[in-house]
């Protein structure tokens, strides 16, 4: 898995876009973040820190967990997920939106 200190997701979802991060413990566990992006507009894009944001140090593996205005959407999980290290280094998500597929957030 790829190792970074902050995530970013690009809107390209055409509608208005959250996200917060999901963080899994080493017993399997998934824990969601309190602090979100805010909504933001499509093409637009947002950076969180995960060392500012309550991820720890040993969390087994970490993604964007986000969703647009649209509830039938629903609420979905990032791929692949990355790992936490305190490097400087940012993953590159994009949210889209597809007749067929619905909403998903890749990893560019």
């Amino acid at each position: 898995m790829i190792q970074v200190q902050k995530i970013t997701v690009k809107n390209k979802t055409g509608y208005v876009f959250c996200f917060s991060v999901q963080w899994q413990s080493s017993d399997g566990t998934w824990h969601t973040t309190t602090k979100s992006s805010s909504d933001y507009p499509a093409t637009q894009s947002r950076t969180l820190a995960l060392d500012e944001i309550g991820v720890p140090a040993d969390a087994v593996a970490v993604t964007p967990y986000g969703h647009t205005v649209d509830p039938k959407l629903g609420h979905v999980q990032g791929t692949p997920h990355v790992t936490f290290a305190s490097n400087d280094r940012i993953a590159i998500y994009e949210a889209t939106v597809t007749p067929r597929e619905g909403l998903k957030i890749t990893l560019e």
